[in-house]
């Protein structure tokens, strides 16, 4: 869970820096996209947390969170790069599009994952 707990902390981080960043070098056609990407990796990133500290925490759960981490990698991370590194609505990082779709499949994943790691487990040290 430490890993995890360190993984969602650069998570933030980067998307504070990045938010930060963009505010000034976002063109405004891009910057829906770019509001966008914050926002699911924020959340997503607070979720991953929550998987890692909920009293419900478990194999379940920590696969959960690493979807959530997975899911801002390639959702957030991929829109975000693409933003930065674009020049007249083309970015050398376009051939990565095809990964964002997957990115919204592991946040999909990780929602599940957690609800049944509630369904599952009770809380650490509780017998089932």
């Amino acid at each position: 869970m430490r890993a995890l707990t360190v993984a969602a902390a650069i998570c933030g981080l980067v998307l504070v820096a990045a938010g930060a960043i963009g505010a000034h070098m976002v063109p405004i056609e891009a910057r829906d996209r770019w509001d966008g990407a914050l926002l699911y990796g924020f959340v997503h990133t607070l979720a991953a947390l929550a998987a890692a500290l909920l009293p419900t925490r478990g194999q379940v759960s920590l696969g959960a969170g690493w979807a959530f981490i997975v899911g801002v990698l390639l959702f957030s991370g991929i829109q975000i790069a693409k933003a930065m590194t674009s020049s007249d609505g083309v970015s050398p990082l376009d051939g990565l599009t095809m990964l964002v779709p997957i990115g919204g499949i592991a946040f999909m994943a990780g929602w599940g994952l957690l609800g049944l790691a509630a369904l599952l487990g009770g809380r650490v040290g509780e017998k089932p």
